[in-house]
């Protein structure tokens, strides 16, 4: 297969790029079916009725308000409904017009109380009608391409060209829609349904970061880039309170001009197209409403500040601090922390409450690292990054959860659930788990339970959890049996509720009689506490029925350890606090006066209070000692009047209208009226804010069949300069021009999947060859066809198995690439080679739940490869005449891969450009080829017949990469060491050919030398990297590009390849050393953009000798590589190149 074939292949990757990660298996196992309705296709699997049938229902509801608005049908929509999973997501693929819904309702610490479905629905929708309205090219074309190869010079006449040095592939993208603006309408969606409203938590997170003077920039908020988990969240909340503002002050229909702007071919970003939309500058238009916001929080805050009540923040480490929990004698808090992880990371905490906390923590060295490894205390080096998972202020129990904590009655276990998966099981569910905290060790309680956030009773024997179902949760009761480990059946589970109709369960707790469960109930906008007396089976509201109003959100039940006080989080003041209510007087004192929000409240029984305080950083952990009711409950917060505040909601205001300072802004003149038909959708909208989805319209259903998504074209041109020069520039740009498309399509559930692309070079045609159409058939070609399949029964599904077949094909060229030469006599020919191959792969994991298997994908491939050439026609002096071309075969490869893939590399913000942790990439393939050897005439057949030698081996590849952090002089850098080790050895008794050398030098390896440098059987070579930042966090935007981050580095490679006898001495080995820039700096708020520039010097000069009959054009029998400079670039989507295929590539490239 060779290099350019390979290249063309990635031009479509980013292309069915999706507004939210989605799974991305078929789930044969499952039976589908379909709802069709008049604008869409419900596509949902058994046991997913209810949210499909619900689905149906609220996609035709939101048709018209949504689509009304943007003036814009995007047609026929299929949603896609899975439950296969504890997981909560949607996803809106707007170039395939598909939306993927996970049916569990969403339960974040950054998200207030909604219905899942309504709200998720209209917003994945919204990203349909209003991302398909500021497409430039049309759904039918996501991207086109510009391709450009450079090559290294050819000094070796047994090779047709170089190996590539240069790699550019960048797409002209057909959307460019800034994040802000892309999820800021998908949560404003039509403000009269209040699926999405302005909640507590969306003002917590906007008021935090305004009055700590950390919200983002225009262009921050516009981009994907250099963002933690938080800092998204962030972004879709700056979003959405932006466009909100635009909407309110400049009229809603701007919102519609300004998304079908963005579908002007000279719209590069969202300055220009802000500034044609409202006809002023964007930073003027940004500074309006940064300024709006900062004034309007300092105004409704003030009273707040003046009787602040936070008590003590004892984590600061980490931005999602969560569930903090006493030991039972009052020394020791186990919680929730991510530590210091860009995403996920999250691990129980244990910490001492007897000593002060610890500095933030830095990058550990490579000592520390090693030092802690051996530690028998923490023992918890993260396997997939190599980092120590550590707090500065405790240890770390047990990575990989996320859960509320509770104890067991006797102290001895904590009790939480954890996602994760079980072996030889495909789905992912909530199980429980123990944590035995004197052996410091966990126990698993279930499998496949889908159970959640347990709490034991007080009698030792019982717990309650929360089981979900199809977008519906319920509370449960089970034996507390830790002898019944991994059999859920013994847990012996009853249903305690009987909810049908997505209602959201959370956070039980068991009276301290234990004849009761406490818990939060969520239904529509609101939760509130809820008690169930285990009985009577009778459900009492806890909530205050004189504070009964939509957006009410009352969470995290806890009991004193007397039992006499239930302490809850509530948002009654507009800001979430820490309240506490005695159960026998009813009386409720408020314990917080925060600026944030007030979470997650435990107290020992000295009335401490603890509990998770949200910042402009995050989650922190908070205590304050012998918490009592604040001094001055009425130093409130003021809510918010209006969707955005102007002069006329101020004065109307008593609260407000004393505030100076308060920002006053008047809607634009010029906001139109609304008119009828308007005025008749907001009508309707509103309507639709007072739904039942517990009836539900009959829908008829069917049996899915197979249905494919829109046809992707993405057109190409491509300038491949592999060929000889042809006197001048124009003409060699036309020598190398090549015009193409890439082509894809997808079944709607992933079971199949089509990419293909094409380029042919009309400069190409030699003299020699064929004549009209076959001569056009002759022309270079480089094209890729791809087939994936997933949906068979053969292979359990738990083995996620992918079946693919890839047919790789190209056709090249030569002039006078032919020497024929018979005694005096001799002529010259065109040459004209077509390469193809066939990959038949299966790509699966081992679906154990271990470490190394879920960081592992296994692949077995079976490769044939069939090269021919042909001789053109050319003149024979001898016989006077023009001799007619021949074609004929000259190797026919054989091959059988197992690979072998594990990545342990951290999931950091800088990954891509500066990663940390281990890669590893090994692989075994048995050779079984046939390589032209010689021609021998046939009589019988009359022409010459090919004679073939035989060459069966086996190799073996080791691709190993540690990337190691190193100390530095600020936290925020992040230098790291990188060794490489690589390997390849052929195990053959002889020497084999060219054709099957491993190389080990060129732009793949040690790029000091020319890729054809360093090779044979056997090869092997170190890379050592020291790479750090030049410059971080630049945010500069100019035209369609956001320059985000600069990284250099400086290395080193020996190496040293032999066919023959042991491995040379060291002396022998040759040696480069070089730098290389590489600049993040993606396109079009879509794709990664990643450059990179090398130079690299090889320190050893030596020869390397010819093939027999092969002479260098001063008539040598070898070539000399080193003691020069080699210079390589590239603009892709990734940095990383891989070796998986780099010696076939190289049999394409040799004569």
């Amino acid at each position: 297969m060779s290099w350019i074939a390979q290249c063309g292949a990635i031009v479509i990757v980013f292309s069915n790029v999706a507004i939210a990660q989605p799974e991305s298996y078929s789930h044969p196992e499952l039976r589908w079916c379909t709802i069709e309705t008049e604008h869409f296709a419900i596509h949902y699997h058994e046991g997913a009725e209810r949210s499909a049938k619900v689905a149906a229902k609220i996609a035709e509801e939101i048709y018209t308000p949504i689509t009304s608005l943007y003036n814009h049908d995007p047609g026929k929509v299929s949603i896609i409904i899975k439950d296969t999973d504890d997981y909560s997501n949607g996803g809106a693929y707007f170039f395939e017009n598909k939306i993927e819904i996970w049916a569990p309702a969403l339960e974040f610490n950054l998200r207030g109380q909604h219905n899942w479905l309504r709200n998720v629905i209209t917003h994945e929708y919204t990203h349909i009608v209003t991302l398909t309205a500021a497409q430039k090219f049309g759904a039918q074309i996501p991207a086109l391409y510009l391709q450009a190869f450079g090559y290294e010079q050819v000094r070796r006449p047994d090779i047709l060209y170089g190996f590539p040095n240069i790699l550019v592939s960048y797409p002209i993208a057909g959307i460019n829609v800034p994040f802000w603006l892309a999820e800021g309408v998908a949560q404003y969606q039509r403000p009269e349904l209040r699926y999405e409203n302005w909640d507590t938590h969306r003002d917590m997170i906007l008021r935090s970061l305004a009055l700590e003077k950390k919200l983002f920039d225009l262009d921050e908020l516009s981009n994907f880039v250099s963002k933690r988990s938080i800092d998204f969240e962030f972004t879709y909340n700056s979003g959405f309170a932006l466009t909100r503002f635009l909407a309110e002050r400049y009229g809603e229909e701007k919102l519609e001009t300004l998304c079908k702007n963005f579908a002007s071919l000279t719209a590069l970003n969202v300055h220009a197209v802000l500034e044609t939309t409202f006809g002023k500058p964007s930073t003027e238009l940004y500074r309006e409403w940064r300024t709006y916001v900062e004034r309007d929080y300092q105004a409704r805050i003030a009273s707040v500040l003046q009787d602040k009540v936070e008590g003590k923040l004892i984590e600061t480490q980490g931005y999602a601090n969560l569930y903090p929990i006493f030991s039972p004698d009052g020394a020791k808090l186990y919680y929730i922390s991510n530590l210091n992880a860009d995403f996920g990371g999250h691990a129980i905490i244990e910490r001492s409450l007897q000593h002060e906390p610890g500095k933030l923590s830095h990058v550990p060295t490579v000592r520390e690292l090693f030092q802690l490894s051996q530690s028998r205390k923490n023992e918890m080096i993260c396997r997939m990054c190599g980092m120590q998972l550590a707090s500065n202020n405790g240890d770390v129990l047990q990575s990989g959860v996320a859960s509320r904590l509770t104890l067991t009655a006797d102290g001895k276990y904590l009790f939480y659930s954890r996602y994760t998966g079980t072996n030889f099981q495909v789905q992912k569910y909530n199980d429980l788990f123990a944590y035995d905290l004197s052996k410091k060790e966990e126990i698993r309680l279930t499998y496949q339970a889908r159970l959640e956030t347990p709490a034991c009773a007080p009698d030792g024997k019982t717990f309650v959890a929360v089981h979900q179902k199809d977008g519906t949760q319920n509370l449960v009761e089970g034996n507390f049996d830790l002898t019944a480990q991994g059999d859920s059946a013994k847990l012996s589970l009853r249903a305690l509720t009987q909810f049908k109709h997505g209602e959201q369960v959370q956070l039980p707790i068991y009276s301290p009689d234990g004849k009761k469960i406490i818990f939060a109930l969520g239904i529509k906008n609101t939760r509130k506490l809820m008690s169930l007396n285990l009985e009577t089976q009778k459900l009492e509201q806890l909530t205050d029925s004189t504070l009964e109003s939509e957006g009410l959100d009352e969470r995290d039940p806890a009991l004193s350890p007397d039992g006499k006080y239930l302490y809850f989080a509530s948002n009654r003041t507009g800001i979430f606090n820490i309240y506490r209510k005695n159960l026998e007087t009813e009386e409720t004192q408020q314990l917080t006066n925060v600026i944030g929000g007030a979470f997650m409240p435990q107290v020992n029984a000295q009335g401490d209070l603890v509990y998770s305080l949200f910042t402009a950083d995050g989650y922190k952990i908070a205590l304050i000692k012998n918490a009592a009711a604040i001094a001055n409950p009425n130093a409130k917060y003021v809510r918010e009047q209006s969707p955005v505040k102007t002069v006329h909601a101020i004065n109307d205001s008593s609260e407000l209208a004393s505030q100076s300072n308060f920002a006053s802004l008047e809607p634009i003149a010029s906001v139109q009226t609304d008119t009828s038909e308007r005025a008749k959708q907001k009508q309707l909208a509103a309507a639709l804010a007072t739904y039942d989805d517990t009836q539900t319209p009959h829908f008829e259903v069917r049996e899915y069949t197979t249905t494919f998504g829109n046809f992707a074209i993405l057109p190409l041109l491509r300038f491949d300069a592999y060929a000889r020069t042809q006197g001048s520039f124009l003409r060699d740009m036309w020598r190398a021009a090549k015009f193409g498309v890439a082509f894809n399509s997808a079944e709607l559930l992933g079971r199949l999947n089509f990419f293909g692309s094409i380029a042919i070079a009309p400069g190409s045609s030699v003299a020699g060859g064929s004549t009209g159409l076959a001569g056009l058939l002759e022309l270079e070609r480089d094209a890729f066809l791809s087939f994936e399949y997933t949906d068979q029964s053969i292979i359990p599904a738990s083995f996620l198995p992918r079946l693919s077949l890839d047919i790789y094909h190209q056709t090249r060229n030569v002039q006078d690439g032919a020497q024929i030469k018979i005694g005096i006599d001799s002529a010259t020919a065109n040459v004209f080679y077509t390469l193809t191959q066939f990959d038949l792969s299966l790509r699966f994991r081992l679906p154990i739940e271990h470490w190394i298997f879920r960081a592992s994908q296994f692949r077995l491939t079976f490769s044939f490869s069939p090269y021919s050439s042909k001789v053109g026609s050319f003149f024979w002096q001898p016989l006077g005449q023009t001799l007619p071309a021949s074609s004929d075969t000259y190797f026919i490869g054989r091959t059988l891969t197992f690979a072998w893939a594990m990545d342990l590399r951290a999931h950091t913000v800088n990954a891509e450009i500066n990663p940390i942790g281990f890669y590893s990439r090994l692989h075994l393939d048995y050779e079984n080829s046939s390589l032209q050897d010689s021609l021998v005439f046939s009589e019988g057949a009359g022409r010459l017949i090919p004679q073939y030698q035989n060459f069966s081996f086996l190799r073996l590849t080791a691709d190993l990469n540690f990337h190691m952090p190193l100390p530095t002089f600020s936290p925020k850098f992040r230098h790291t060491l990188t060794v490489r080790s690589y390997s390849a050895l052929n195990f053959t008794p002889r020497e084999t050919n060219l054709f099957f050398n491993n190389f080990i030098s060129g732009l793949l390896g040690m790029r000091g030398y020319e890729f054809f440098a360093i090779g044979g059987d056997k090869a092997t070579f170190l890379h050592f990297e020291y790479r750090f930042p030049l410059a971080e966090h630049i945010n500069w935007q100019v035209a369609q590009f956001y320059f985000d981050k600069i990284y250099l580095s400086a290395y080193f490679d020996i190496g040293t390849a032999w066919s023959q006898g042991g491995i040379p001495k060291l002396s022998e080995w040759r040696r480069d050393v070089g730098v290389e820039l590489r600049l993040e700096a993606p396109s079009f708020y879509l794709f990664p953009t990643r450059l990179f520039a090398s130079a690299t010097y090889g320190l050893d000069q030596f020869t390397q000798p010819l093939r027999q009959g092969f002479f260098t054009a001063d008539g040598s029998n070898f070539v000399t590589y080193g003691g020069q400079w080699m210079f390589h670039f590239g603009v892709l989507f990734e940095f990383d190149f891989t070796t998986d295929n780099a010696r076939r590539r190289v049999a394409g490239l040799v004569r």
